[in-house]
């Protein structure tokens, strides 16, 4: 099975808060891959669940790192880059 990650800096002003969870774990969710995220020194949760992805607590210029597992990792780990990189499509 295919694991692909990522480590990327929270630009967002808001951090990755409740909307930017919610778009986050949306996006996530159309894929058939396993997704985890972590923020750098903290825990690891399941990037396909709001209330996890929330608990981390990742602030403006916190780094945090995608992995995702699975036949289509590659392109769920494009794709959540992509909106984590445009500020989560300013929500």
């Amino acid at each position: 099975m295919s694991s692909v990650s990522e480590t990327l800096k929270i630009t967002h002003s808001s951090g990755l808060h409740a909307r930017a969870s919610t778009e986050f774990v949306r996006l996530a969710q159309r894929f058939s891959a396993e997704v985890s995220v972590s923020r750098i020194g903290g825990s690891t949760v399941d990037g396909k669940s709001t209330i996890a992805v929330m608990t981390l607590g990742a602030q403006l210029g916190d780094d945090i790192m995608i992995e995702t597992t699975g036949p289509d990792a590659e392109d769920a780990l494009a794709a959540l880059t992509e909106l984590v990189r445009l500020d989560f499509h300013g929500v």
